[in-house]
């Protein structure tokens, strides 16, 4: 028993190291000792190495390049007058249109066979894409199953 109390206790988890320490009643190390030190140098040369690139790209294009933006005082802004644009108008609507190439040309180019077979696509693309049409065809044929439907049960209730 006697050197249990002789014995140190041993440091715990939860208990401070003050308490500890000061069992005795004197003071423990220095504050000196508690102190930390950093060096800084060390630290920079450890974290921060000069050929490092931490991951970052390099672009290797030239930048974009920068126009400055136009004053309207230095360069006169040419504005257009109603008046004089409606004349203009006027003016065009009387001349016939301004063709590069004659609008007609490649119809007489054709051959008769190479003409039909146009004319033969046209008239089944206007066939096939006539959705209109399609859709009337398709009610009515709704309307007529709805009024046989009915003239059946009419038939059966009258028979029943």
């Amino acid at each position: 028993m006697a050197q249990n109390l002789q014995k140190k206790p041993s440091k715990g988890i939860l208990k401070t190291s003050r308490s500890i320490d000061n069992q005795d009643g004197t003071p423990s190390t220095s504050k000196r000792a508690k102190e930390q030190r950093f060096d800084e140098l060390n630290i920079m040369e450890t974290f921060h190495p000069p050929n490092k690139d931490y991951g970052h790209m390099k672009v290797d294009e030239p930048k974009t390049p920068y126009s400055e933006p136009i004053d309207g005082d230095l360069e006169p802004v040419d504005e257009l007058d109603a008046n004089i644009l409606a004349a203009k108008l006027a003016a065009s609507m009387n001349k016939p249109p301004k063709c590069v190439e004659a609008c007609d040309s490649d119809e007489e180019d054709e051959s008769e066979e190479a003409r039909q077979k146009r004319l033969e696509f046209e008239k089944k693309r206007k066939i096939h894409y006539n959705e209109f049409q399609a859709l009337q065809l398709a009610r009515q044929l709704m309307a007529q199953e709805e009024e046989e439907e009915e003239d059946e049960d009419k038939a059966e209730s009258t028979a029943t």
